[in-house]
C-alpha cells in the first residue's frame, strides 16, 4: 500500500475539486457533532483548508517540487476525506454518550487511532512529495497537525472539533 505516492495520482484539477469536495462534505458531521450548528464550522473548514493548501504550497516550493502541488492536494484531500468517513460514527457515539456517567472510552480511543493513522498516511504522502525518508515526512506531518491545531484553537478559544488533519 505504500508503493504508490502523489507523484502516481494524475494531475488533475477535477480529481483535486472533486476530493476537496469530499473533504469538505466528510468533515461536515464530524464539525456539527463538535459544534452543532454554527458560524464555528465555516471558520474551521475554512481555515483548515486554506492553512493546508499554504503549507503545502510554501513545502513543495522550499523543496524544489512545486510541480506536486495538484497531486499532493489531491492525496492529502483523498485520504483525509476517507478517513473522516471511518471517523464519523465515532465521533456521533462520542457526542451521544458524552453526558453519560459510564460512557465508553471506544470511540476515543478509535478517533485517537485514526488520527494516529493519519499522521502516519500524511507522512508517507509527504516524504513522497519532496523525495525525504519517511520519518521526515512524519515529522513534517505531526508540525503540522500542531500548527494546525494550534492555528484553530487561536481561532476558536471555545473549543474546536476533533479532527485528522
Amino acid at each position: 500500500m505504500r508503493k504508490l505516492g502523489p507523484e502516481d495520482l494524475p494531475d488533475s484539477g477535477f480529481l483535486l475539486g472533486l476530493t476537496l469536495v469530499a473533504y469538505v462534505l466528510l468533515q461536515l458531521p464530524l464539525a456539527l457533532a463538535a459544534y452543532g450548528p454554527s458560524g464555528a464550522i465555516v471558520t474551521s473548514l475554512g481555515a483548515t483548508v486554506l492553512l493546508l493548501m499554504g503549507f503545502l504550497w510554501v513545502l513543495l516550493t522550499l523543496n524544489g517540487y512545486r510541480s506536486r502541488y495538484r497531486q499532493t492536494l489531491t492525496a492529502l484531500f483523498g485520504t483525509s476525506a476517507l478517513l473522516s468517513l471511518f471517523s464519523i460514527p465515532f465521533s456521533v457515539w462520542r457526542q451521544a454518550t458524552f453526558d453519560v456517567q459510564a460512557a465508553s472510552a471506544l470511540p476515543s480511543a478509535a478517533i485517537f487511532a485514526i488520527m494516529l493513522w493519519s499522521l502516519v498516511i500524511d507522512g508517507h504522502i509527504l516524504s513522497r512529495a519532496i523525495s525525504r525518508p519517511f520519518v521526515i515526512g512524519l515529522l513534517i506531518s505531526i508540525a503540522y497537525f500542531l500548527l494546525h491545531t494550534t492555528v484553530l484553537f487561536e481561532l476558536m478559544p471555545d473549543g474546536m472539533p476533533i479532527t485528522e488533519d
